[in-house]
């Protein structure tokens, strides 16, 4: 089955106090200068399917510098079902 990622909103996640990103159909080129946020919309991604994993990235490695709390939401669909997955 094939993950198509819709729309990802972010709060209070590294570089993103908040933020909505739409992705459109097809491939999808994620580009910019060092510290654009690029890696954060990857590691934001790999969190709401994933969760944790201590030996790559600690929650607090995760929140934007002085939070206490974040979220990620990312719409979805799998198989033709539309999902939206939240993780804080």
């Amino acid at each position: 089955m094939i993950l198509k990622i819709s729309k990802i909103a972010l709060s209070q996640i590294r570089s993103y106090a908040s933020q909505e990103i739409v992705f459109p159909e097809g491939k999808v080129l994620l580009w910019g200068d060092i510290g654009s946020g690029k890696s954060t919309i990857l590691f934001a991604i790999d969190f709401v399917l994933f969760g944790l994993q201590r030996e790559h990235l600690s929650g607090s490695s995760l929140l934007r510098h002085g939070a206490k709390e974040g979220s990620v939401v990312l719409h979805c669909s799998i198989g033709g079902e539309d999902l939206v997955l939240c993780r804080r």
